[in-house]
């Protein structure tokens, strides 16, 4: 369906043809110098569209019959503040996302537009706009709760029968990042409700009644993040396209942002036909569904569980899309907003998604709420400190994984090694700690449970992951190095010490070669002590061998039987809180202080339990 928009706004945006038009050419000429490589989106196509223009309307049918009613008492707590952290983005893409925003946004909820400029090249691009004679800029801007550091503009009183909007902008003396800009958003908004929004987007026919009315309904049962169903805009051609009903947010174990499917939404493609737009707008958002095989799937609606009104019901989320959500100022503080810890970019909505579920809260997806977005592929921005995105979000997804995933992190560093290697302040880390404690948040294992049951622990490659402990000791190794033979070598001293120090080993028990790895690479081994003189008369004494750290074989680097001589010689069995060493039949053992050893099993010996932080079968 097609919106037609009353002759008065149709009026409004041909009346300021001529100003748009100059507001857009007063852009720098520096920076578009490469402009695909500046924006990562065809800025000469969006300087063409302007402000405003008429989209499709994408909504399900059944949500243009629903009427959206708000009582006396939550209309009096119905105002929307909503926040645009931006870093070099086009001029023409900004305006129009303020245009749509107020054109198709009741002016009862519309409180105040928060612009908050992380020190974009073009210095001048916010007091340009707040000097254009549009709609959204002819009002009082002034406001006693404004603060210092945001630009506070007055015009000539508006008229009885104009809709008023506060507009509050900042600009940041230097570089921020996303995460610290919507924060100093948040802080300036005086709303009832927070909405954070992309500055490439832009709204559709009635996208906030649906999301106000959600958010109004569940606050009774506890606090609620709402985000809209995001259309996709494509790059190149601006194209604005249906996006399906049915896709939630969530994540891998490398604590990367997919599109999921709605576990009850999957059907074949044999019962129903795909729409031709549906697999060229998933790509555009993410190839995970395509490497999974859910291209190959059709998310139906009128057929999901035989219910014509489900294509138009909220459903549970477990992370927000695209950052792009409503959730009451109050709640967005007691959870202390975005992790100030993170930086620059990356993460942020996972992290809050995990402690707004784990804290109390949900978050859900408005169906009847469409909202478009520009999916760039790349990051058209360079991060400061001379940091590169791959390892500020690595930092950052170190932080979420030590914060909220409990022992469930070693996943995280199984498929992210190098994240081990990342300097994190453990006192930070203390913070989410009190904030769990605070708020009395469930552990992580609820998480998975109830909410994303799809993210499934890779237990065919584990038996047992994290720390090794022996009563109040972790299993530890420390390097020093030694010349033998002219040769150089590593040899990896194992001990016991304190399992509270901020680099403590992680250890791997894989299922398949009972290989027990350490987070360096390396595997635990037991060798023959050197010049021990009649060994072979009792060759399983325990003296006669101690434990090492060597490299793990896959007995392809060495020759073939020696390989498998070796990674057979590597093999340690599970066997309740045991650690056996198979080719010895030897016990691991912590007969003393720091010192590791194998002896003889022994039944119920408290030296020899071992336990890891996660064991994923019963001892």
């Amino acid at each position: 369906h097609t919106q037609v928009f009353p002759a008065a706004v149709v009026r409004v945006r041909v009346s300021d043809a001529l100003a748009v038009r100059e507001f857009i050419a007063a852009a720098p000429n520096s920076a578009p110098a490469h402009p695909w490589e500046f924006y990562q989106y065809n800025v000469r196509r969006s300087n063409a569209i302007g402000a405003f223009r008429a989209l499709p309307d994408t909504r399900d049918t059944s949500c243009t019959t629903r009427r959206y009613h708000l009582t006396a008492a939550q209309l009096v707590r119905s105002r929307v503040s909503i926040i645009i952290a931006f870093h070099n983005e086009a001029r023409s893409a900004l305006i129009r996302t303020i245009m749509t925003l107020y054109l198709r946004t009741p002016p009862r909820h519309l409180y105040e537009l928060i612009l908050i400029d992380d020190c974009s090249e073009d210095i001048e691009l916010l007091p340009a706009l707040l000097r254009l004679q549009l709609p959204p800029f002819m009002r009082d801007f002034s406001s006693s709760a404004t603060a210092k550091s945001s630009r506070t503009h007055t015009r000539s009183a508006p008229s009885a029968a104009s809709p008023q909007v506060t507009i509050k902008t900042a600009r940041n003396k230097q570089r921020s990042g996303v995460i610290a800009s919507r924060n100093r958003g948040a802080r300036l908004a005086t709303g009832d409700y927070l909405l954070f929004l992309d500055s490439h987007c832009e709204v559709n026919i009635g996208w906030l009644e649906p999301l106000l009315v959600r958010a109004a309904e569940a606050a009774g049962d506890g606090v609620i993040a709402v985000s809209p169903v995001l259309d996709g805009i494509d790059a190149e051609s601006l194209a604005y396209t249906a996006s399906s009903n049915n896709l939630m947010g969530g994540f891998d174990w490398n604590l990367h942002f997919h599109w999921i499917p709605r576990p009850q939404s999957i059907q074949s493609l044999q019962q129903q036909q795909r729409p031709q737009h549906f697999a060229q707008n998933v790509n555009a958002k993410t190839a995970y569904l395509r490497d999974s095989g859910w291209e190959d799937k059709l998310f139906g609606e009128a057929r999901m569980r035989r219910n014509t009104n489900t294509a138009a019901m909220a459903f549970k989320s477990p992370t927000v899309a695209g950052g792009i959500f409503m959730i009451t100022r109050d709640w967005f503080f007691k959870l202390n907003g975005f992790n100030p810890l993170l930086e620059t970019w990356g993460g942020e909505s996972i992290e809050f998604s995990i402690k707004l579920w784990l804290c109390g809260g949900q978050i859900e997806i408005v169906p009847c709420s469409r909202v478009g977005h520009i999916f760039r592929k790349e990051h058209p921005f360079r991060f400061p400190n001379g940091s590169d995105s791959q390892t500020t979000y690595l930092r950052n997804s170190k932080i979420i994984a030590e914060s909220w995933l409990d022992a469930y992190k070693y996943f995280f560093y199984a498929s992210k090694p190098a994240a081990k290697h990342i300097s994190v302040n453990q006192t930070d880390i203390q913070l989410s700690y009190q904030l769990k404690s605070t708020l009395n948040c469930r552990p992580f294992s609820w998480y998975l449970l109830h909410v994303f049951p799809q993210l499934k622990l890779p237990n065919d490659d584990f038996i047992a992951f994290g720390t090794l402990s022996c009563a109040e000791l972790c299993l530890q190794i420390t390097n020093r190095a030694t010349n033998i033979d002219i040769d150089i070598d590593i040899v990896s001293q194992v001990h016991m010490s304190s399992c509270f120090h901020s680099d403590v080993t992680h250890w791997y028990l894989h299922r398949q070669h009972s290989q027990l790895r350490a987070s360096s690479g390396a595997c635990l081994n037991v060798e023959r002590m050197p010049n021990r003189t009649n060994w072979w008369r009792r060759p399983t004494r325990p003296f006669n061998f101690r434990v090492v750290l060597q490299p793990c074989s896959d007995g392809e680097d060495v020759g073939e039987n020696v390989g498998h001589y070796q990674k057979q010689n590597q093999r340690w069995l599970r066997r309740g809180g045991w650690l056996v060493h198979q080719q010895t039949q030897l016990c691991l053992d912590n007969p003393l202080s720091d010192v590791v050893v194998v002896s003889h099993c022994r039944f119920a010996a408290p030296t020899q339990l071992f336990r890891f932080a996660m064991e994923l079968q019963r001892l």
